[in-house]
């Protein structure tokens, strides 16, 4: 078995499944005991939003092009959750100032709220920002899903995903996703520099690696910050350069992890797709190809959605 503790030096190297995302900053309370989970996020945190796309469009094999259907705000949500993450919910206009729209993710996409008659509620039980907006895309009494239409402004929009035909485009095609916010302090993730971390000596099913390290005092490896993605990546590519299980198990249509705390994924291509219920994520590795710049050897590449019954990932824990 290989230990780890607090020696071991932090490096810049990135798994290179990590997503193109923004990390939005915000001004960080002054000490720990003023977290409030609806508040300041405590740190920049790079994997905190992505972009999700709906898959429809395209073209068909003889080249034409499909067409976009609007996509409801339940798909999207769905999308956001087999990410690990749900739709974005803006907290103020900092917030929502950081977050325009890029290549991947243009206007109009889904966030996180929807007015239900009077009632605005949160995916995540946070108040969001009110903004002023041009107009209304639904009458005031139906429910409307919070879309953003244009810089700093948060719309009603039919929940269906189609907007008026006046409006271009006309249908809600795009959604930016947030990783969920720990409800307890202990949740924000430690400095993997002052953690301890025990790989086991085989590869063994997701069931066998959870009750390895559970023997261990330990539990499977959750991964709550961007900077415990770097210590990993660094440490598989010089030390481990294995394949390891992370602490996490598809239910329905979100990942569970075994401390309970919201983690956050580096998925090999960008997204899961559609997971399989019941599945379990692992992470991946690769012989980097000669030429590719900066990089050599086997590194990290990101995490994917495993069959818990695989064998092939060792267990990776953290010790409690």
């Amino acid at each position: 078995m290989v230990r780890l503790g607090s020696a071991l030096a932090l490096s810049l190297l990135v798994a290179t499944g990590c997503n193109v995302v923004w990390g939005l900053e915000r001004e960080p309370p002054p000490e720990f005991k003023d977290y409030d989970r609806c508040g300041a996020f405590l740190y920049d945190e790079p994997l905190r939003y992505a972009s999700v796309r709906n898959p429809t469009g395209g073209v068909d094999p003889d080249g034409n092009p499909l067409p976009i259907l609007p996509w409801s705000w339940d798909e999207a949500r769905t999308a956001c959750e087999y990410r690990g993450m749900d739709l974005a919910v803006f907290n103020d206009m900092h917030e929502l100032g950081m977050a325009p729209a890029s290549e991947d993710t243009t206007w109009p996409y889904w966030v996180g709220q929807r007015m239900i008659g009077t009632t605005n509620e949160t995916v995540d039980g946070c108040p969001a920002v009110n903004t002023p907006v041009s107009a209304r895309y639904v009458a005031a009494d139906v429910t409307a899903c919070g879309v953003v239409g244009a810089p700093n402004e948060i719309n009603g929009a039919s929940c269906d995903g189609a907007l008026p035909p006046t409006m271009e485009p006309n249908v809600v095609v795009n959604a930016l996703c947030e990783t969920p916010r720990a409800d307890t302090v202990d949740c924000l993730g430690q400095d993997p520099l002052d953690q301890t971390y025990l790989l086991s000596d085989k590869s063994m099913t997701f069931d066998a690696a959870k009750a390895f390290c559970e023997t261990n005092s330990a539990h499977l490896v959750v991964v709550e910050t961007h900077a415990e993605w770097l210590f990993l990546s660094k440490q598989t590519k010089e030390l481990w350069e294995k394949p390891f299980w992370l602490g996490s198990q598809l239910v329905q249509t979100k990942w569970e992890t075994v401390t309970g705390c919201p983690g956050t994924y580096s998925w090999t291509n960008g997204t899961p797709g559609t997971p399989k219920t019941g599945s379990c994520v692992a992470a991946k590795l690769r012989v980097v190809e000669e030429g590719e710049p900066d990089l050599s050897g086997t590194v990290l590449d990101g995490v994917e959605a495993t069959d818990c019954g695989d064998d092939q990932s060792f267990a990776l824990c953290e010790l409690d």
